[in-house]
């Protein structure tokens, strides 16, 4: 087998993609109160960019899009090993 061969193989690997839409800090207290309809509000503004992990590691920043009615990520910046430190 050639190396192009078993390298072709691993770039059809899945990885998972995370993406962080943000964060919220809440007491045990109040959410265990929480009901259906509740909101919880991210520390995150609509318009900020999203962080995009691949297997843990921060590669990327996008945008929230609707695709075909399904919501999705547009890639606004890949980041360099250093930047993403």
């Amino acid at each position: 087998m050639s190396g192009r061969a078993s390298g072709s193989n691993l770039l059809d690997v899945p990885v998972r993609v995370d993406v962080i839409l943000g964060e919220a800090r809440i007491p045990i207290e109040k959410l265990s109160a929480m009901r259906g309809g509740e909101v919880i509000a991210l520390e995150r503004f609509i318009n900020e960019p999203v962080d995009i992990y691949v297997s843990d590691q921060l590669l990327a920043r996008g945008r929230l899009i609707v695709s075909n009615g399904q919501l999705g990520v547009k890639l606004s910046e890949i980041l360099h090993e250093k930047q993403a430190a």
